[in-house]
C-alpha cells in the first residue's frame, strides 16, 4: 500500500506539473508536493535502524533483570549474541518476504543488511572490549563458541547476498554512526557506500572471529590437559571380558571425556567450521602427548602390558569413531576434511604401535622364570653332561607355552602374533646372551670352559633345535612366523658354525663366518667381540689369533655390511620394545664382561 500510494502520488506530482508548472507556461506552481519517495525510503530506514537497537535494548533489558550481579556481564553477552542472531535470521524474511513488496530501486534488502550489521557489530565490539578484545578471557568457552559460530554465519549470510564482498577493500570505518545510505535528496539508495559498510564491518568481524577462536583454542587447551591429568592420575579399573580379554578403564575414562568435549564444540559450531577441525586437532595433540608420557607406565608386569594392548587398541578405534562421526554430521571442506584424517592418522599410529610395543613387551615378564630357571646351569657340566634331552631347553619352551595360554586368552589375536613374533627374537637373544655371559665367567685363557667340545656343541645345536621346533609348531596358526624363524635361528645357526670352526670341528673358514655374523650384527666391534668370545670358550689359545684375522677384514666387512650408525638411536626410540634388538642385546653382554681378552693385553 505505502509503495502504491508512493506512486500515485509521484504520478499525480508529475500531471500537476505538467499542467500548471513551467514545463506548461505558467509562472509557477501554487500547489506544493511533498517528496513521498524520499520521505517514506528514510522513514523506513530510520524504522530498520530502531528495529535493530530495539531488539538488543530489549533482550538486553531482559538479561540485566533477571542475572545476578556477578553473572551480569556473562548474561549481557548471551543476550547481545541472542540479538545478533535474531537480527541475521531476520535477513533472509527480509529478502524473501519484504524486498519482493518494494521496487528494487528501494533497495531494501542492503538497507536492512546494512542495519544489521552496523548495530551487531557495534553491539559485539563493546561486549569483548574493542578491537582487541580484551574482554575475551571473561567469556566461558560456550560464549566463544557462539561468537565463533555467530560470525560465521554472518559471513556466510553476506557473501551470499553480495557475492564479490571478500574483494572489497574498505577505505572507511564505522565505528559510531552507521553509514549514510540515502542519497539524490535521500531518493535512493547509495550501494557502493552500503557494500563499503558491509565489507569493513565483514573484515572487522572476520577479526574478532580469529581472536575469539584463539581464546577458544588456549582455553581447550588447557581444558584437554586439566581433564587428562586427572583420568591419568588416577589409577584405571582393571576387569576381564566375557571372552577372557584383559581391558582397563583408561579407554572409557578418557574418551568419554573427549567425546562430551567434543560434542559440545560440534554443537555450537556451524556445520562447515573449520574452527571445529582446529579444536580436534588441539585434542589429539593434547592426547598424543600425553599417550607419550605415560605409555610406559600401563607396561610394569605381564598382565598390565596385556590390558595396556587391548586398551591401546580400543583408544584407536574410538578415535576412528569420533572421526567418521565428525565426517558424516559435519560439511567441512575438502581440506578441513584432509587435515582432520592426517591429524586422526598420528594419533591413530601412536596407539597401533604402542598396542603393539605393549604386547610384545610382555616377552620381558615371560623370559624372567625362565632366567631364574635355567641361566646359571646353561652350559655348566650338569647341562653338558647329564641332560640328553635338551632338559634346559625344554624349561624355556614349556614356560613359553605356559604363557601361550595366558596369552590367547588376554589379548587380541592380532597382537598374540605379535608377542610370538617377539618371542622368537627374545628366545633368541637369550640364548646368545647365555653364551656371552658364560664366555665372561671362563677365566682360564688355555682349557676350553667344555671337557668336550663336541658334545657340548651337539648339546647346542639340540637346544636350538628344541626351541625352533616349538615355534615351528605354530607356523601353521601364525603363517607369517616363518620368516623370523629363518632369520632369528638362522643367526643362531651360524654362530654354533663359529663353535665348531674355533673347536676345529668344521671345515668352514671363520673368514665366512664373520661376514655372515657381520650382516646381521651390522657392527665391526661387537661382531669380533663376539667371534673372540666364543673362541675363548672353546679354544682360548686361538683368541688372540682370530681378532687378528678380523682386524684384517674391517674393509672386508664394511663392504658387506658397513657399521650401523643410527642403531643406537634406533635402540633408544619408544618403539622399540627392550630385548629384541640382538645387536643392542649383545652389546649390553659385551659391556658387562670383567674379563681380560688377549688384545688388551
Amino acid at each position: 500500500a505505502l509503495v502504491e500510494a508512493v506512486e500515485v502520488y509521484e504520478t499525480a506530482n508529475e500531471e500537476y506539473k505538467a499542467v500548471h508548472g513551467v514545463e506548461a507556461g505558467q509562472e509557477s506552481q501554487t500547489l506544493r508536493f511533498t517528496d513521498m519517495r524520499a520521505v517514506s525510503l528514510g522513514e523506513l530506514y530510520k524504522d530498520l535502524e530502531r528495529r535493530g537497537l530495539d531488539i538488543f535494548s530489549d533482550l538486553i533489558s531482559q538479561a540485566a533483570d533477571i542475572a545476578e550481579e556477578e553473572e551480569a556481564s556473562n548474561q549481557q553477552f548471551s543476550a547481545v549474541l541472542r540479538a545478533a542472531n535474531e537480527l541475521t535470521s531476520e535477513i533472509g524474511i527480509v529478502k524473501e518476504q519484504m524486498a519482493p513488496c518494494f521496487p528494487p530501486s528501494w533497495s531494501i534488502e542492503t538497507l536492512w543488511t546494512t542495519c544489521v550489521a552496523h548495530v551487531c557489530s557495534n553491539n559485539i565490539l563493546q561486549q569483548i572490549g574493542g578491537m582487541d578484545g580484551h574482554k575475551l578471557p571473561d567469556l566461558t568457552v560456550t560464549q566463544l563458541l557462539d561468537l565463533v559460530a555467530w560470525v560465521e554465519t554472518f559471513r556466510e549470510i553476506i557473501e551470499e547476498t553480495f557475492p564479490n564482498i571478500a574483494d572489497i577493500a574498505s577505505t572507511r570505518t564505522y565505528f559510531e554512526k552507521p553509514p549514510q545510505l540515502l542519497v539524490n535528496n535521500s531518493k535512493s539508495v547509495d550501494l557502493e557506500a552500503a557494500k563499503d559498510s558491509l565489507a569493513w564491518v565483514n573484515g572487522i568481524l572476520w577479526d574478532v572471529h580469529d581472536l575469539s577462536k584463539d581464546e577458544f583454542l588456549y582455553r581447550t587447551k588447557e581444558q584437554t590437559e586439566e581433564w587428562l591429568d586427572n583420568v591419568y592420575d588416577a589409577e584405571p579399573t582393571k576387569t576381564q571380558t566375557a571372552e577372557g580379554r584383559l581391558v582397563t578403564s583408561l579407554c572409557e575414562d578418557v574418551y568419554s571425556l573427549a567425546g562430551v568435549q567434543l560434542r559440545t564444540i560440534r554443537d555450537r559450531l556451524t556445520r562447515r567450521s573449520e574452527a571445529l577441525v582446529q579444536a580436534v586437532g588441539v585434542i589429539f595433540k593434547n592426547l598424543y602427548e600425553k599417550q607419550l608420557e605415560t605409555r610406559d607406565s600401563f607396561c610394569k608386569d605381564f598382565e598390565e602390558c596385556c590390558a595396556a594392548s587391548n586398551d591401546f587398541i580400543r583408544m584407536s578405534e574410538k578415535c576412528e569413531e569420533i572421526v567418521s562421526d565428525i565426517q558424516e554430521e559435519s560439511n567441512l571442506s575438502p581440506e578441513a576434511s584432509e587435515t582432520l584424517e592426517e591429524q586422526a592418522a598420528a594419533l591413530l599410529g601412536l596407539y597401533s604401535g604402542d598396542a603393539v610395543y605393549a604386547a610384545q613387551k610382555t616377552h620381558v615378564y615371560i623370559f624372567q622364570p625362565i632366567e631364574e630357571a635355567i641361566m646359571d646351569d646353561l652350559f655348566g657340566e650338569e647341562w653338558q653332561d647329564s641332560m640328553t634331552h635338551n632338559e634346559l631347553a625344554l624349561t624355556l619352551v614349556r614356560t613359553l607355552d605356559d604363557f601361550m595360554e595366558d596369552l590367547e586368552n588376554f589379548l587380541d589375536e592380532v597382537m598374540v602374533q605379535k608377542c610370538v613374533e617377539a618371542q622368537v627374537a627374545a628366545s633368541v637373544n637369550f640364548y646368545a646372551g647365555a653364551i656371552l655371559l658364560k664366555s665372561s665367567q671362563h677365566r682360564s685363557s688355555r682349557e676350553s670352559l667344555f671337557t668336550d667340545n663336541k658334545r657340548a656343541i651337539e648339546r647346542m645345536r639340540g637346544d636350538v633345535a628344541t626351541i625352533r621346533d616349538y615355534f615351528d609348531g605354530l607356523v601353521e596358526t601364525y603363517p607369517t612366523l616363518t620368516r623370523s624363524i629363518e632369520n632369528d635361528f638362522g643367526f643362531l645357526d651360524s654362530i654354533i658354525e663359529v663353535f665348531s670352526i674355533a673347536a676345529g670341528l668344521s671345515h668352514s673358514d671363520i673368514q665366512d663366518f664373520v661376514l655372515v655374523l657381520q650382516k646381521t650384527i651390522k657392527n665391526f666391534t661387537i661382531t669380533k667381540f663376539l667371534v673372540g668370545d666364543i673362541y675363548h670358550m672353546v679354544n682360548p689359545s686361538d683368541e688372540h689369533a682370530v681378532y687378528e684375522v678380523i682386524d684384517g677384514m674391517e674393509a672386508q666387512m664394511a663392504a658387506v655390511a658397513p657399521n650401523d650408525e643410527q642403531a643406537a638411536s634406533v635402540a633408544r626410540n619408544r618403539m622399540t620394545v627392550p630385548g629384541l634388538r640382538i645387536d643392542f642385546n649383545l652389546a649390553k653382554h659385551i659391556d658387562k664382561s670383567e674379563r681380560k681378552r688377549p688384545l688388551q693385553a
